[in-house]
C-alpha cells in the first residue's frame, strides 16, 4: 500500500466505464487523461456476491488485463477514488504498459488489502453489457462500494 499520488493510476474494473467515473468524480472526471494500457502478472475475478472485480497478483499469468493508464489526477480525485474503493481496497504499485507502444509505466492500482472471497473470472465487456445496471442498483455508492456479504 502506498500513499503517493504522483504515479499514474491504472483502472482495470468498473472505473473503465465513463458512467462510473462520472458518478464517482462528477465534473472532475473531465480533467483525467486516459491512455489504453494493460498489465501482466495478475488475474481478475468477480468478488463473490457482488458485481465488481478484484485483481490478484499471479506471477505466472501472461494474460493481458486491459484498462486505462490515468494521468492528470490531483489529491481531490485520489480522495474520492479512495472513498469509492472502500475499506477493502488500497493503492499498490504495479507496472503497466501502454497499448500503443508497450512503453512500461509505473502506476498505482486498487487491490484488495484483505482476503476477499471470489468466484468466476471478471470480464469487463460482459459486465458492461449485462451487469452494469445491477452494479449501480446493488453495489454502487460513491462514498464506499458495498462490502461483499458471504
Amino acid at each position: 500500500m502506498i500513499n503517493s499520488q504522483h504515479h499514474p493510476l491504472f483502472f482495470y474494473g468498473t472505473l473503465r466505464s465513463q458512467e462510473v467515473r462520472h458518478a464517482v468524480l462528477s465534473k472532475l472526471e473531465c480533467s483525467l487523461t486516459l491512455v489504453k494500457g494493460f498489465i501482466l502478472g495478475y488475474d481478475l475475478f468477480r468478488v463473490k456476491n457482488t458485481n465488481y472485480p478484484l485483481i490478484l497478483k499471479n506471477k505466472h499469468s501472461q494474460k493481458r488485463i486491459l484498462g486505462f493508464i490515468v494521468y492528470n489526477h490531483n489529491q481531490e480525485i485520489i480522495n474520492k477514488l479512495d472513498l469509492f474503493e472502500g475499506e477493502n481496497y488500497s493503492r499498490f504499485k504495479a507496472q503497466a504498459f501502454r497499448l500503443s507502444d508497450e512503453l512500461k509505466v509505473e502506476v498505482e492500482l486498487y487491490m484488495p488489502n484483505k482476503k476477499l472471497e471470489y468466484c468466476e473470472p471478471w470480464i469487463f465487456e460482459n459486465w458492461l453489457k449485462l451487469e452494469k445496471e445491477s452494479f449501480f442498483m446493488k453495489d454502487f455508492n460513491k462514498d464506499g462500494i458495498k462490502k461483499p456479504i458471504y
